[in-house]
């Protein structure tokens, strides 16, 4: 479990220079939103807005790391006193307030480390949290979450948007302006662009019609592999092999034009993605499916004025 927890016999406890208090109590767990900035160079930049709470004192856990330029104060930036408790991960106490919130801040140089081009990072996320508003690098423009066991991943797209992780944590990947290779597919007079995102070499591609089968050579087994494929060639639900074994296959990003494949195969050597329609049979699936749907629409529409 991706979970961090605080021991709850603490035997020494240090103040900051702004903080003097009488008795000290572990406090309530925080309401707080936490929103995590990771610039090109893998920092992390941390904010903790902490809800105001009168009646007593807050207990709010940090993100574990070697944490710099600390600052604790109100949403006008003048500072507030704290109590510093533990250090891995550090915690702080803040006194009962009538302040509608207040601002933690730090950052967390190296959180996230570059290997080989793909920045990781083993998030572990504060066991008080509800959770995590992550903000990627301009450049990524999508982000792996990798299994437990590191051997699967699944794709989420993420565009200008951010990522929101709720519960324990996450392995995160991603990789800044990942180099795209346009393939083309002719068929008849027809030309299909198939884009190839990925860090591995990739060989020529190869389309079966009448297998509905798409195919390529990778030589780098465990990378990240993101097919952008158009659906007039090879219409989903997809399946994909690698050296004829089944891989775990993740369909995302569809904008009814194109549909991007995601893909993190353990192998290199031949990697094939099947689909369920293929050209030119797509351009005659198509109205069967709409008039199929229109029929049991009205039909359903027909029991409703009925009824």
């Amino acid at each position: 479990m991706l979970k961090i927890f605080l021991a709850l016999a603490i035997a020494v406890t240090a103040f900051s220079t702004t903080a003097v208090f009488g008795q000290l109590s572990m406090g309530a767990p925080p309401q707080e939103d936490i929103t995590v900035s990771i610039d090109n160079s893998g920092t992390a930049h941390v904010v903790h807005e902490v809800q105001g709470n009168a009646t007593g004192p807050v207990h709010v856990e940090m993100i574990s790391g070697n944490l710099e330029n600390f600052t604790v104060t109100d949403q006008t930036g003048n500072p507030v006193q704290y109590s510093t408790i533990g250090q891995s991960p550090m915690s702080i106490l803040l006194l009962p307030t009538q302040r509608v919130s207040t601002l933690i801040k730090y950052d967390i140089p190296n959180a996230v480390s570059n290997d080989n081009g793909v920045w990781k990072w083993d998030y572990y996320a504060p066991s008080d949290a509800v959770f995590t508003d992550f903000h990627f690098p301009k450049g990524a423009d999508m982000v792996w979450i990798v299994s437990n066991d590191k051997n699967s991943a699944r794709p989420v797209y993420l565009g200008e948007k951010g990522l929101r992780q709720v519960g324990n944590g996450a392995h995160l990947a991603y990789i800044i302006n990942e180099p795209e290779t346009i393939q083309t597919v002719q068929w008849q007079n027809q030309t299909f662009n198939v884009g190839i995102r990925t860090l591995a070499n990739i060989g020529s591609p190869v389309f079966d019609q009448s297998s509905k089968a798409y195919a390529f050579n990778i030589d780098k087994a465990n990378s990240f592999v993101t097919v952008i494929m158009p659906k007039a060639l090879l219409w989903g639900p997809y399946q994909s092999t690698i050296n004829t074994n089944a891989t775990l296959t993740n369909s995302f990003n569809d904008n009814g034009t194109y549909v991007w494949i995601g893909m993190r195969p353990g192998q290199n050597g031949t990697l094939q993605i099947t689909g369920t329609t293929a050209i030119p049979e797509f351009p005659m699936f198509v109205p069967l499916a709409i008039a199929i749907s229109a029929v049991v629409a009205l039909r359903f529409a027909s029991r409703l004025n009925f009824n």
